[in-house]
């Protein structure tokens, strides 16, 4: 079997149905996988990171945003939205609208589906919504700035014990952090700097393809060729290759030698040029071709079935 790719299940379902619908045989395997999220961080207090770093003004701004939103919060949801708002008030007001501009066209695109006759959905007589004004790059900078600060903000109320809603007492007052560090920036590793190593276990699936069938992959769905065009392109070739070594020659045998060389295909068309090599994998090649009753091999004979 030909391995495809490594999926999800509800993606791996979906391929599987446009495949087995051009007649190609498919097989799912479920298997485990392991990501892993590894980060040398500096663990102590607050007094005894700034003296072992410079660069920790980023971290001061937050801890006082931290001090400042908890003392307004009640869940942490409230802690999570004033501790963004008062990162970047900016960023937070348009996030506000494109969140409401967003709403606004699904609601309108709702209303005008539900009131309108299908005569006047045929013209688009709607005016177009203002488009909104705001920087790009901007906003990613926001995105990425925003995301390490709120993972900084809830590193601190866990190291912490801070529960949002609680009293906090001293607990901010020398606080014990966990700061991104690089053991290369040490001669003598310091008792601070840990190792934070994460693993996650999730299900995945292999999705393998029947080789001898891949030649009907000409028959495939157009939407599959949009949906997942690399894939298709991975099947053709398999199955171009398949199609050529199953054509038999004008005496029905070569040897394995011709075989072999047999097993490269170039194809020049317009603007394409293709090439798949199987040579390393000839003997797989052969048995696929005999399990699909195509041929016959004997030594270093191949001859092929009429």
């Amino acid at each position: 079997m030909f391995f495809l790719g490594e999926y999800d299940e509800d993606e791996a379902a979906n391929i599987r149905t446009f495949l087995s619908d051009a007649g190609i045989r498919v097989e799912l395997k479920p298997y485990l996988v392991m990501d892993s999220d590894e980060q040398f961080c500096l663990r102590g207090r607050y007094s005894r990171l700034k003296e072992m770093t410079e660069d920790i003004s980023d971290y001061e701004h937050d801890l006082s945003l931290i001090k400042s939103a908890l003392s307004h919060s009640s869940t942490p949801e409230e802690f999570d939205e004033l501790f963004l708002k008062e990162l970047d008030p900016t960023m937070m007001k348009i996030r506000d609208e494109i969140l409401a501009h967003c709403e606004s066209d699904e609601i309108e695109s709702c209303e005008e589906l539900s009131e309108e006759s299908p005569e006047e959905n045929s013209e688009d007589t709607s005016e177009e919504s203002e488009p909104l004004d705001f920087n790009v790059d901007a906003w990613l900078n926001y995105l990425l700035r925003s995301g390490k600060a709120q993972s900084f903000a809830h590193s601190v109320l866990s190291l912490n014990g801070i529960i949002v809603g609680e009293p906090i007492g001293d607990k901010l007052d020398d606080p014990l952090l966990e700061i991104p560090a690089d053991p290369g920036d040490f001669d003598t590793e310091p008792d601070e700097l840990v190792l934070n190593a994460d693993y996650y276990l999730s299900r995945s699936i292999g999705l393998y393809v029947d080789e001898f069938t891949a030649p009907l992959v000409s028959d495939m769905d157009e939407e599959f060729i949009d949906m997942y065009p690399d894939e298709y392109q991975q099947i053709s070739a398999l199955g171009l290759l398949i199609e050529k070594l199953a054509t038999p020659p004008s005496d029905m045998k070569m040897s394995l030698d011709e075989f072999i060389e047999s097993c490269m295909l170039r194809k020049d068309e317009h603007d394409v040029r293709l090439m798949v090599d199987g040579r390393d994998v000839f003997m797989e090649l052969i048995r696929i071709l005999e399990r699909g009753d195509v041929l016959k091999s004997k030594g270093d004979k191949i001859k092929w079935k009429k």
